[in-house]
């Protein structure tokens, strides 16, 4: 009996104990709540989010975005509503909440004539817009990829997220030129022709065509006396005598003068070989720099040099009695053989380069 008048007795005080706690902690608390400074929340509309966040931040209150809504008087990302409103006093560390703005729902296009297309569709799509159907049409009034005309026009109020639609201008129309006559002429004479008119580089079809003259140009496209620009392809068909194929590969010795100017160029040999242009030599030349390679070939048309990616006009090249042509002194620019190289001592190689 005695143990259990000491577990009473015990739990009487335990709950006199709380119960004295309890109210004296809500009474404490209460105090100090109430001893916090207040600080009145500030007027935040129309301000920006950085703005905001470092001044609550001063005050030390945070902010809280409650989201996003249209507006037409407050520009895209500024508060355009606040919770709770100005002039509340708020205890440090509570938060404010604001909603941001989406911008408005109608923009003005921007005016983008006379700009590039590039910096239009930057100017476009900061303006909430995006580049529509674009047509382009010579001008040459107009840098080419230059915007001459806009739909919607400039200034007028349209939806966010509509296409505009663009007039570009394609640069100047190409110089059209009379396409010469070149059939019955040789392929070297053919392609200078047509060179010095700074027309494209001709492809070449191959025929065999007995009964007809030979090592000459029997059809072209486009016709003579059509308008042809520097775009525009031109094929050449060219009828190959039987016997020119099937002749002995033989040295041929190649020389190329680097034309004169400042800069070093980049020199390459090709030959047409079954079909494919095959790469014989390629490097790097100063002006003015005297070139020559032996090359392993049935004629000097399968050789083709090319000038910093350029396909040059060769001058006529062939093979003449026993042994090769020999050619004059070679202008700058121009290539030829020299005549007949003796082969190197044991197995001579494909390419030799000086």
């Amino acid at each position: 009996m005695e143990i259990v008048g000491r577990l009473v007795k015990f739990g009487l005080y335990a709950v006199i104990f709380v119960g004295a706690l309890v109210p004296s902690l809500y009474l404490t608390s209460k105090w100090i709540i109430q001893r916090e400074p207040e600080v009145p929340v500030p007027n935040l509309v129309g301000q920006d989010t950085v703005y905001a966040l470092d001044f609550l931040t001063v005050l030390g209150l945070n902010v809280k975005v409650n989201g996003f809504e249209w507006s037409d008087t407050v520009p895209k990302n500024f508060i355009v509503f606040q919770d709770p409103p100005p002039g509340t006093l708020l205890k440090r560390d509570r938060d404010v909440k604001v909603t941001l703005s989406r911008g408005s729902r109608t923009v003005r296009v921007p005016k983008v004539v006379d700009t590039r297309l590039r910096e239009t569709e930057l100017v476009l799509a900061q303006n909430g817009l995006q580049p529509g159907d674009i047509c382009r049409v010579p001008s040459s009034q107009y840098q080419r990829d230059t915007v001459i005309a806009q739909s919607p026009p400039p200034l007028r109020e349209v939806e966010r997220g509509r296409a505009v639609h663009l007039l570009v201008s394609d640069g100047p129309k190409p110089v059209a030129v009379a396409m010469p006559d070149v059939r019955l002429l040789p392929l070297a004479e053919a392609a200078e022709i047509i060179r010095r008119l700074e027309l494209a580089r001709p492809a070449v079809e191959d025929v065999e065509r007995p009964d007809e003259p030979q090592d000459v140009i029997l059809d072209q496209k486009p016709l003579a006396g059509y308008a042809v620009n520097r775009e525009q392809p031109i094929r050449l068909t060219v009828n190959r005598s039987p016997q020119g194929k099937d002749l002995p590969a033989q040295l041929l010795m190649v020389t190329y003068v680097v034309p004169q100017g400042y800069l070093k160029r980049e020199v390459s040999l090709y030959q047409q070989a079954d079909g494919k242009s095959v790469l014989i030599a390629r490097g790097v030349h100063a002006p003015g720099e005297r070139l020559q390679w032996l090359v392993l070939a049935r004629s000097p048309d399968e050789l083709t040099i090319h000038l910093d990616g350029v396909p040059q006009v060769q001058a006529p090249l062939g093979l003449g009695g026993k042994g090769l042509r020999t050619s004059t002194t070679l202008a700058e620019g121009e290539a030829g053989t020299l005549g007949p190289a003796p082969p190197p001592a044991g197995e001579p190689s494909r390419t030799l380069s000086q």
